[in-house]
Formats: C-alpha cells, sequence, structure tokens
C-alpha cells in the first residue's frame, strides 16, 4: 500500500510534458504559458498624466495662483510644449503625454476658472513632486520579463501580452483524455434504468471537472465488467472509474497490464479511494485508475489527475489554500483523510462527511475537501482543493 504522499510524488516524476504549440491570443485564456513574454518597450512610454486638469510648473505655483492656459493636451497625441512665459499651463486629459516643460498636475476640482479663460489654483492645493504623473519606465523597462514560462493565462495575462504586442503565445497543447466509466450496471443518462442499474454519472462529472480546469478535449465512453479491447481509448490521457480494485469482475489492472501498460502504483493509504492506481501506456500516455463510487472518483481527480496535468502543461503548482477546522478533527490511523468540508468566515472550515463513497448528493453540502494526514502526524492546518 503506497501512501498519498508518495503516491502523488510517483505520479508527478512520471508524468511526461506535453508538447508545446502557438495559437492566437484570442484563443489563449485558460492556456498555461511556455515562453517568456518581455516587455517590446518601456511601460509607460512616456510619462503618463494620471488626472484631467492642468500642467504647470511648481516653481511657479510657489509664487503665484493665477495661470493663463496657452494649450490643450488630449489622450493619444503627441507631446506639446509648455510655454516658457510665466504662469503658463496645459490642459491635459488622463492618458494624455505630459508637456515638455511641466512637472505638476493640478486637478481640474482644484481650479476656478475665470471669464477671461485664466485658472486659479485653490489655496488648498499643495504641490507634491511626481504626483498624478505615471513616470516612464516606472513600471518596467524595456526586455524586462513580465510573464515567464508556466503561467496559467487569464484576463490579467492576457492584458499584458496584448500590451506587448504579443499575438501569437507558445502555450501547452492541450491533451486528448478519455474518460471511461466501467461497470455492466451502468446505462447513459437519457435511459430508463432498471431496479438494478444506474445512469453513467462519474465521467460526466469527471469531465466537467476537466473543462472548467481548462481540458475540453475529452471523451467518454462506458465499458462493461469483462475485459474488453481498450487500445482505441488509449489517447495521451485515460482516466477509468470502476473495476480497479481486487474483485473478481475488476478487470481494469489485468486489463492494463496486458496492454503493456507500466504499473506505477495500485493502491493507496487514503480515504476515499484506497483502490485508486496510476499506469504508464505504451506510448507514454498516462491512465489513472480510479474507484467507481462517486465520491472516490471525483475526489481522486482533485487529488491526481489535475495535479498531473498541471504539471504535464509546465505550471507552477500553486500553493494550496490552508484552512483551519471549527472544533477538532482527527486523522485517521495509517491513512490519509480527504474529508468533504463547508467553507465558513475567516477561512475555518465544518466537516460535511458524506454518507459513504457513494453519497454523490452529499456532496452538494461541501465546498471541497481539506487532506489530512494520518491520525498522529502534528498538522494545524490543512490544504484545503475546492470542487470544480
Amino acid at each position: 500500500m503506497t501512501s498519498f504522499i508518495d503516491a502523488l510524488g510517483l505520479l508527478l516524476k512520471h508524468t511526461p510534458p506535453l508538447g508545446v504549440e502557438r495559437c492566437r491570443i484570442e484563443q489563449a485564456a485558460g492556456r498555461v504559458l511556455r515562453g517568456d513574454i518581455r516587455a517590446d518597450r518601456a511601460f509607460p512610454s512616456f510619462d503618463r498624466v494620471m488626472m484631467d486638469g492642468y500642467a504647470l510648473r511648481s516653481t511657479d505655483l510657489r509664487t503665484g495662483r493665477d495661470f493663463h492656459v496657452t494649450g490643450a493636451a488630449p489622450a493619444g497625441q503627441p507631446m506639446v510644449t509648455l510655454s516658457e512665459s510665466p504662469f503658463a499651463c496645459v490642459e491635459v486629459m488622463t492618458g494624455a503625454p505630459l508637456p515638455a516643460g511641466a512637472d505638476c498636475i493640478v486637478p481640474v476640482e482644484e481650479i476656478s476658472q475665470t471669464e477671461t479663460g485664466e485658472i486659479t489654483v485653490g489655496t488648498s492645493f499643495e504641490f507634491v513632486a511626481g504626483r498624478f504623473i505615471h513616470r516612464a519606465g516606472s513600471d518596467a523597462g524595456e526586455g524586462t520579463v513580465l510573464l515567464r514560462s508556466g503561467r496559467l493565462i487569464g484576463s490579467r495575462e492576457i492584458g499584458v501580452a496584448a500590451s506587448c504586442g504579443a499575438g501569437w503565445l507558445e502555450v501547452s497543447r492541450l491533451p486528448k483524455i478519455a474518460v471511461i466509466a466501467t461497470g455492466d450496471e451502468l446505462v447513459g443518462v437519457d435511459a430508463i434504468p432498471a431496479e438494478h442499474q444506474l445512469r453513467q454519472s462519474n465521467a460526466h462529472s469527471i469531465a466537467c471537472a476537466l473543462q472548467r480546469a481548462g481540458y475540453p478535449n475529452t471523451h467518454q465512453a462506458t465499458l462493461g465488467d469483462d475485459m474488453p479491447t481498450a487500445e482505441a481509448v488509449l489517447r495521451d490521457w485515460l482516466v477509468l472509474t470502476g473495476a480497479v480494485s481486487k474483485g473478481s469482475r475488476d478487470f481494469v489492472p489485468g486489463m492494463l497490464d496486458a496492454l503493456g501498460c507500466t504499473r506505477i502504483f495500485h493502491g493507496v493509504a487514503q480515504r476515499p479511494g484506497k483502490p485508486a492506481g496510476c499506469w504508464v501506456g505504451p506510448s507514454g500516455q498516462m491512465i489513472m485508475a480510479l474507484p467507481g463510487n462517486p465520491v472516490s472518483a471525483l475526489t481522486g481527480l482533485h487529488a491526481f489527475v489535475l495535479p498531473a496535468l498541471a504539471v504535464a502543461s509546465g505550471r507552477v503548482l500553486p500553493r494550496p489554500r490552508m484552512v483551519v477546522p471549527e472544533g477538532r478533527i482527527s486523522g485517521l490511523p495509517g491513512m490519509t483523510h480527504h474529508l468533504p468540508v463547508i467553507l465558513g468566515h475567516g477561512g475555518r472550515v465544518q466537516s460535511a462527511a458524506t454518507g459513504n463513497s457513494g453519497d454523490f448528493i452529499g456532496l452538494l453540502e461541501s465546498d471541497g475537501f481539506i487532506t489530512m494526514p494520518p491520525h498522529g502526524d502534528p498538522a494545524v492546518a490543512f490544504p484545503f482543493t475546492p470542487w470544480l
């Protein structure tokens, strides 16, 4: 029996990297960046006005409050020059280049305007050097690495990439994943099951979580409890649920061995999901076999498959969120416990334990699960994994 920590370590160690492909920035959301993106110029590339108002010289402001307007500087226009005449100012808009010769921005709320077009700066306004001016290069210099390989691409990353002119991005190739549910008792979601049958739900649940995690290329199928030919479903990745234990009709381990797959581990000291196993296929594809009980299958998907896919994509695994249980919760003797919980205030959680590993309806009351080490291992806070 392999410990959960050792099993996860073995899985990540044997996970092969996915290839790299180029995609347009419009299709890059949720992908993993596989090449650094550098600033193609300084950010910002000019001294940028940050407030609608008037640009002037601070030396003039120290000796008077009345100014005459000599021009305007709207955003999107080339830089203008402030007149050298005393008490000159330029009307400026947010985003415009700071006029040459000016070093002070007075917000429009701080001035009053005369009938002749001159302005008077209110006595309450105090000059602060650099205030309301976004200096050139203050965010990043030209050539600075702004996005590093391994970063998950979201709205912030897309904005930075677009600002650098990165219309094409190097990203991890999306794997093709087969999700196979096993069992003679399973029928399709549209079927009317007999009393001894169940509608197939595990593959739908797992495929949904994979899609939400950014892996949409999933194929779903169902196999009966016999020794089928499985070469057709051996894609880049294979996630199996059911028939993985040691019963007489648990054919998955023998089938994978017969197909020339290499067993990494089979049997994990954890609850739920003790029979879980991992194989590497003949073409190097990863195969994760999870129990057929819905709670075990969905927990195994989050605890094993999603971290492995992240590593295969070249992603830097984020640190898990640590939470503290309300009240005392003890681990299981010699076994890791993935305990469903409800998130409360201040990052504290309450147990939402299901009745058994087949109680998928009970999962609706939980927000995710905490991973508790075996009883006796010291721990105050536990990593929390949210359901996808």
